[in-house]
């Protein structure tokens, strides 16, 4: 495709962007590649073998754009499909020969559980023999050790299997084929490093801090700790399985949603203070790399600052970079650097649901928004106040209702395929609680920063007290909603492969409409072709 000529404005999404999107024929067959190889695990050789025919496929028909394009997206994927297989850790079915083991363990992640007596994390194996560098799920009793160092545990082993269901579904994603149950540190091997123990102790002190209220009221200094940190383990259990009937229990994961919201307010508080922009701004994802380092560093918070970083990069840029470039090289990168993100529900579902908003969610607002001729003709200074706030309301409602839409219609294969299940009050809720959530999460972010002088340690106590009554007043809404009858759709498909190939088949839906002005193709078509599926695939 043509490539727009280098002083022309950037249009808003559109197709003829979709050829100055390099990042785009990176993405797709790392993408592809990893289901290749998940799928049929071809051997390493025939992979490389067929990259190279490829290539050489490409060195002689470049000059046809259709069959050279063909050849280098075989070539691509097939590279995909071997980098996958060969950073990935160790994938072949393995059965233990004995139930209770010890094992050196290096360990990449620890979490303390709501009470704090348990923990579980994700390590390597670095004992020499059949269990080496494969990636382990751990739980245990006591103190939660210190990620990144490395560990004699002992516990009870198990193969995760095949056909897995729930948590062992998650862990399996993560590229875990081992659990060790009943973990318990027996010696430490290789000291953790300086910066992990200090985030494990900063961790522990903010969550004392959020849980610190001018009241009593334990469960909104759970939701509290919860939103700000990350941790779903913190919620009381009702609230938790609430938020999850709904929809909305992604609002206490750090992901795209804290982190954009803690960056447009400190971005915002430098324009009030007319700081300069561009070098607060990299102070501004130091402090958040560092945030997503001390809430745990998870894998939907480590792509959520991925994708921070490269938006932030494009939209400064002398020539602002689309925002789907930007969106398609933070996923090439985690792909390149967490190959097992691939088979990650959390990658697939967030990364869906963003293109959704991009493609067809976004331009709908845009499209519902425009103001109608009288409205554009009417000089805003005679308008009273009440019109000018109405005109805002109805586009606030607008915006959040497409956009809902978007994500929920792009998220819907991916939760029945994993979850089994899908909550009709998605959109209606997270409409509400979406913005809702800001709230808290702004004001918690106040009493972190207030909370280092003294001085204003009462004040930042009141903030924790206001945040929490926002929590409160969600966790009822929320309980309100779980009243509505057949408020949770539970069905599973006939097969995985036909759920891909809806996912496919929405992206190409979102891509090439992209550009379009007329609603019913941005989201009209896409819900169909979902409705389409569930109809002869689900229900």
């Amino acid at each position: 495709m043509a490539r727009p000529h280098p002083l022309d404005e950037d249009p808003s999404l559109n197709r003829s962007r979709f050829g100055h999107t390099p990042a785009l024929w990176l993405l797709l067959p790392l993408l592809l590649g990893g289901a290749i190889d998940t799928a049929h695990r071809p051997d390493m050789g025939a992979l490389l073998g067929g990259a190279a025919a490829g290539l050489l496929g490409f060195w002689f028909f470049y000059k046809n754009e259709i069959v050279g394009l063909f050849f280098i997206l075989v070539a691509g994927t097939l590279l995909g499909a071997a980098w996958h297989q060969a950073a990935l850790f160790p994938q072949t079915k393995i059965e233990p020969t004995r139930n209770y083991v010890e094992l050196s363990i290096i360990l990449t992640r620890a979490s303390p559980q709501r009470d704090e007596t348990e923990w579980s994390g994700l390590g390597m194996v670095t004992d020499k023999g059949s269990f080496f560098r494969r990636r382990i799920a751990l739980s245990g009793k006591g103190l939660t050790p210190v990620g990144s160092g490395e560990y004699k545990i002992g516990g009870w082993l198990n193969a995760i299997p095949d056909q897995s269901k729930g948590f062992d579904a998650w862990i399996a994603s993560q590229g875990c084929t081992l659990k060790l149950s009943g973990a318990k540190v027996l010696g430490t091997l290789e000291t953790p490093s300086a910066f992990a123990a200090w985030c494990q102790r900063t961790q522990k002190k903010l969550e004392a801090w959020l849980r610190t209220l001018p009241w009593d009221d334990a469960d909104g200094g759970s939701l509290l700790a919860a939103t700000l940190l990350g941790r779903t383990s913190l919620l009381p259990d009702e609230a938790k399985a609430n938020f999850a009937a709904t929809g909305t229990l992604h609002l206490f994961a750090i992901s795209g949603l804290h982190i954009a919201g803690m960056a447009a307010a400190l971005l915002w508080l430098t324009k009030k203070l007319r700081l300069p922009e561009k070098p607060l701004a990299v102070l501004i994802l130091i402090l958040l790399w560092l945030y997503v380092q001390v809430t745990g560093a998870s894998p939907s918070s480590l792509r959520a600052w991925i994708m921070a970083v490269f938006i932030w990069a494009g939209q400064i840029s002398e020539r602002r970079t689309p925002i789907l470039q930007s969106l398609s090289l933070a996923g090439a990168v985690t792909l390149l650097f967490q190959p097992e993100a691939c088979n990650d529900p959390g990658f697939q579902l967030s990364y869906l649901a963003v293109l959704g908003i991009i493609c067809a969610g976004a331009p709908a607002a845009e499209i519902l928004s425009v103001p109608s001729l009288a409205e554009q003709l009417t000089p805003k200074k005679s308008l009273t106040w009440l019109a000018r706030w109405h005109g805002k309301a109805r586009r606030l409602l607008i915006s959040g209702l497409c956009i809902s839409a978007a994500a929920t219609i792009a998220g819907t294969p991916l939760t029945l395929i994993y979850f089994q299940s899908a909550s009709w009050a998605g959109v209606a809720a997270n409409l509400i609680l979406v913005p809702l959530s800001e709230v808290p999460l702004i004001l918690g972010m106040a009493s972190l920063g207030l909370c280092t002088w003294e001085g204003f340690l009462p004040v930042a106590q009141w903030i924790n007290g206001f945040a929490a009554l926002t929590l409160d007043a969600m966790a009822a809404l929320v309980k309100l909603f779980t009243l509505i009858p057949h408020l949770v759709f539970q069905a599973s498909p006939q097969s995985d492969r036909s759920g891909a190939y809806c996912v496919a088949l929405l992206v190409g839906c979102f891509l090439f409409n992209a550009d379009s002005k007329s609603v019913i193709k941005l989201l009209g078509v896409p819900a169909l072709v979902v409705f389409g599926w569930m109809l002869f695939f689900v229900i």
